[in-house]
This record gives C-alpha cells, sequence and structure tokens, in this order.
C-alpha cells in the first residue's frame, strides 16, 4: 500500500533531486505543444541543480515539495514578485511553479494556499500557457480566474499567456 504524501519546504539538499523532476515535469507537460529543441533549452537554463539551489535558497521564495515515500511527486514555489496590473486582490502572492505528478494536485493546492496565508496573503496568482489545457482545468477548479494576459518569451518568440488569481480563504 502506497504511503500517504508528505508536504515539506526544500532544502538545499533536495536541489538535485529537484531539478531532475522538475527538467522531466516541464519536458512532459510540453512536449506535445511546443518544439523539442526550445524545450530543451529552456530546460538547461532553468531547471539546473544551481538554478535550483538559488531558488530554494531565495528568502523570497518558498519551495514546497510533495513526497510518496521517498519518490518527489510534485513541487510547488510560491514567490514574493510585483504582481501585474489585472491582480487587484488585497495581499498578492504569486504561485510561480506547480508540477505533479500521480493526481495529488487538490492536497498540494491546499497546502500552498496554506503556506501563502501564512505568508500574508490573500491573493494568489500565477501566470500559465494557454495551451496546456490540465493546468487551466486544474486551477479553474482550486477558484483561479482569468484577470488579465503577460508577455513570456520562449524559444524567441513571444508568447501571451493568460493570469489567474483567486482569492485565498480560511479553511473550513
Amino acid at each position: 500500500m502506497p504511503s500517504a504524501p508528505l508536504i515539506r519546504h526544500a532544502t538545499a539538499e533536495d536541489a538535485a533531486p529537484l531539478a531532475a523532476f522538475a527538467a522531466q515535469a516541464f519536458t512532459d507537460t510540453y512536449r506535445d505543444l511546443d518544439d523539442a529543441q526550445e524545450i530543451a533549452d529552456y530546460v538547461a537554463e532553468h531547471f539546473q541543480p544551481g538554478v535550483v539551489a538559488g531558488v530554494i535558497q531565495d528568502a523570497a521564495c518558498t519551495t514546497m515539495l510533495m513526497t510518496l515515500g521517498d519518490q518527489l511527486a510534485g513541487y510547488a514555489i510560491l514567490r514574493d514578485a510585483p504582481p501585474p496590473s489585472c491582480v487587484t486582490g488585497p495581499g498578492p502572492l504569486q504561485l510561480w511553479r506547480l508540477y505533479l505528478g500521480q493526481g495529488l494536485g487538490a492536497r498540494l493546492m491546499a497546502e500552498v494556499n496554506a503556506e501563502a496565508r501564512q505568508r500574508g496573503a490573500r491573493t494568489l496568482w500565477l501566470g500559465v500557457y494557454d495551451r496546456n489545457q490540465r493546468a487551466v482545468e486544474f486551477y479553474g477548479r482550486c477558484g483561479f480566474v482569468q484577470v488579465g494576459n503577460k508577455e513570456f518569451l520562449f524559444g524567441g518568440r513571444l508568447y501571451i499567456d493568460p493570469i489567474y488569481a483567486a482569492t485565498l480563504r480560511e479553511p473550513p
């Protein structure tokens, strides 16, 4: 019987396994949506252990890991970042990345919401590739609504990605 998922904050020792997981999750998510070389270039720039270690150590970020036994099953990164003007809710905090495997999204999102509230946030916001339909639907189920758009440069092309926001509510 598989163990229950455990969610914890990442440490410096998690940088290499998180980088490998993040690179694979990104590749798996976008392999049918974009050019393979552009995906590989993005992964090489953003998901190296040194880059991930910098994010883990960044005081503006909270990196959360979800594990099942000794296997990484998902992660999320909250980041203090200036919100775009379309995010008008109070106390905004960016949900910078959230990648999952094994259908555990609702559990990780509940922990993300709790962490965001603990950090004083009252609104979560994020940008997502509109062709990533699984993510768009997941965020919709989590209460996010589209509030605007932002530019995202990927592979030498400029994309207009939707921005979503959700008001954080206290748990029942």
